[in-house]
């Protein structure tokens, strides 16, 4: 995966199909830049390079659009795969479980008797229960089947996301260890926490490409919680190989897209930034819809 030299410019791709950047990791961060440039510096926005930088703050809110669209459909693919599998169990027959508690009764009543003449009687009742049995054996594995179905959508959906899934907690469960596995097991400092405590990077995070702290703790927190999600090989293929060769991509929930070794958190805006694109300590004071258009900007 790659980046361009300058972390904050748009890559072109041949055919017109653009990957970029962006300044922010959602529309919210470049709506309030965009607000802040227009009402605390009108000259500058004024000139063509401000108005180059508002243009380029709109074309990363509509492409974090777009990639929150590719996530939408992932999302209505999976939705469509649950109303396919609900729909066939729906038309899995009940198997006919009173009929053979019936059959058993009537069963038990010919064996206490012991006529012997009934002995085809008792076969036929012996093989109904066997016949509610085969059908309750079908019905099991036509919801077996549907189930791995959607468990197999599922894992594609979610992919390499740290969901909070319950899934750490239910393998340790079945193992007996009593704790969240943490199979790879690569011990990283716990920046947020109390100085020694450790916690274990999972596997599917590249430890090699993560920033320095403190931003490292915030991204990989992201990253476990799903908030954030490191791009397929396949996608990353469509991205031109930078200067230090392929490198991951992160993607934010919200569609920013940015390469992981620059990704910086900004504690004044909250919010997560390329390296070399400074966000504003003012910008959060152009979250709410109306701040700044109607008089002085108040502090949150």
């Amino acid at each position: 995966m790659a980046a361009a030299t300058d972390p904050s410019s748009p890559l072109i791709l041949s055919g017109g199909n653009e990957v970029r950047t962006t300044r922010y990791s959602d529309v919210c961060g470049g709506t309030d830049e965009l607000k802040r440039l227009l009402v605390e510096e009108p000259s500058a926005a004024d000139t063509d390079e401000g108005r180059a930088a508002l243009c380029h703050l709109v074309d990363d809110g509509i492409y974090m659009l777009a990639r929150m669209e590719v996530r939408l459909r992932e999302y209505q693919a999976f939705r469509d795969v649950l109303v396919q599998a609900a729909e066939q169990l729906q038309r899995v027959e009940e198997p006919r479980l009173a009929d053979a508690h019936a059959e058993a009764e009537q069963l038990r009543a010919l064996l206490d008797s012991g006529r012997s003449q009934a002995v085809a009687d008792v076969i036929q009742r012996a093989e109904e229960i066997r016949q509610v049995a085969n059908d309750m054996e079908g019905a099991l594995r036509r919801h077996k089947e549907a189930a791995i179905e959607v468990g197999r959508a599922y894992l594609q959906l979610r992919g390499a996301r740290g969901w909070d899934d319950g899934s750490a907690s239910a393998r340790a469960s079945s193992s007996g260890t009593g704790s969240t596995s943490t199979a790879g097991g690569t011990e990283v400092s716990n920046e947020r926490g109390d100085a020694g405590s450790t916690e274990a990077l999972p596997p599917w995070i590249p430890e090699a490409w993560l920033p320095p702290a403190p931003h490292r703790a915030m991204i990989v927190d992201w990253l476990k919680r799903g908030r954030a999600a490191l791009l397929s090989d396949q996608e990353a293929a469509r991205y031109p190989e930078g200067p230090q060769g392929r490198e991951p991509l992160v993607q934010f929930e919200d569609g920013g897209v940015m390469p992981l070794r620059v990704v910086r958190w900004s504690e004044e805006v909250r919010n997560f930034h390329p390296l070399g694109s400074t966000p504003h300590p003012r910008g959060r004071h152009y979250r709410k819809r109306e701040a700044g258009l109607n008089g002085p900007v108040a502090a949150d």
